[in-house]
């Protein structure tokens, strides 16, 4: 007996959230690993130490959601989320720095990322920001918002 309609639904909503995360900080990137782990409804794709070949990984990976580190060696993580996006246009970008600075949040958004998030927030912050972002929600963390308000 095969799946209904709504069976099916449900079941696509019940899929776990892919995640590739993009860190050159190995503690931050197993953290992040592990909380996800925990926190469960999410498959680890795996990490990169930078984004130079973020949209090659991306497209044999396919993640649902990116986590991008802002201030890595290397590739504009700004350029990395454009290329990203010419090759997989349905993955989410949340980029997540301990730098709030409002240019980079505007560059974030032209880029075409849908969350900023402090990483000083900690990990619950970006559990739920991922879940969030998955959803199709454009996401700002509470530092970061507050941040952006004052400029």
């Amino acid at each position: 007996m095969g799946l209904g309609q709504g069976e099916q639904d449900g079941a696509a909503a019940q899929a776990p959230i892919g995640v590739l995360c993009v860190d050159d900080n190995d503690l931050v990137a197993d953290a992040l690993e592990v909380r996800l782990r925990l926190a469960g409804g999410f498959r680890w794709l795996g990490r990169l130490p930078d984004a130079e070949r973020l949209a090659a990984v991306a497209q044999e990976l396919a993640p649902d959601v990116v986590l991008l580190d802002i201030d890595m060696p290397g590739k504009s993580p700004f350029v990395a989320v454009a290329e990203l996006l010419a090759v997989r246009p349905g993955v989410r970008v949340v980029m997540v720095s301990g730098h709030i600075r409002t240019d980079f949040i505007d560059r974030a958004v032209e880029a075409g990322a849908w969350g900023y998030v402090s990483k000083n927030e900690g990990a619950d912050v970006i559990v739920a920001a991922i879940r969030r972002v998955a959803a199709g929600e454009f996401v700002m963390g509470d530092d970061v918002a507050a941040q952006y308000g004052r400029a």
